[in-house]
């Protein structure tokens, strides 16, 4: 499992950058995107998995989001293959990434899978892909609407 919470941080203008705080309990690592395709693995110490051991201390990590950068989460049916290990899959995943950091997201996700999974995999797959927006221009419609759930101000 991965817990992942993206937070403005008060003291920074509209326009900064937002904190990625995530904590890994055995999961691939957070994945960012830069839109020249560009990508950083958040690699941290690994720690068990969740039900191991319910005593286990988890550890938070941040990492800072720039705008237009791409949060990407995903699961090991999306990188493992017969004769890859987990190192060999991220660095497909990785290149196959190469030319994707300014497409929108909903054809940035179908791209991506549709070049790492085709047909029927042989496994799940999961993926997440969240990017940041400037707050000072004009919502971009992939944005969705800028509607909170009832109750959050």
């Amino acid at each position: 499992m991965l817990l992942a919470r993206i937070e403005r941080l008060p003291d920074v203008p509209v326009t900064g950058t937002r904190l990625l705080r995530w904590s890994n309990a055995g999961h691939l690592p957070p994945l960012l995107l830069d839109p020249d395709g560009t990508t950083t693995l958040l690699t941290t110490r690994p720690e068990v998995m969740l039900g191991v051991d319910p005593c286990a201390r988890r550890t938070d990590h941040t990492a800072e989001l720039g705008v237009g950068q791409t949060l990407l989460l995903v699961t090991d049916g999306l990188v493992e293959r017969p004769g890859l290990d987990l190192d060999e899959g991220t660095a497909v995943l990785r290149e196959a990434l190469r030319d994707l950091g300014e497409e929108p997201l909903e054809s940035l996700c179908d791209t991506l899978l549709a070049r790492l999974v085709p047909g029927h995999g042989r496994d799940d797959v999961a993926l997440v892909a969240v990017r940041t927006y400037p707050e000072d221009r004009p919502r971009p419609p992939e944005a969705g609407p800028n509607r909170l759930p009832p109750g959050i101000e």
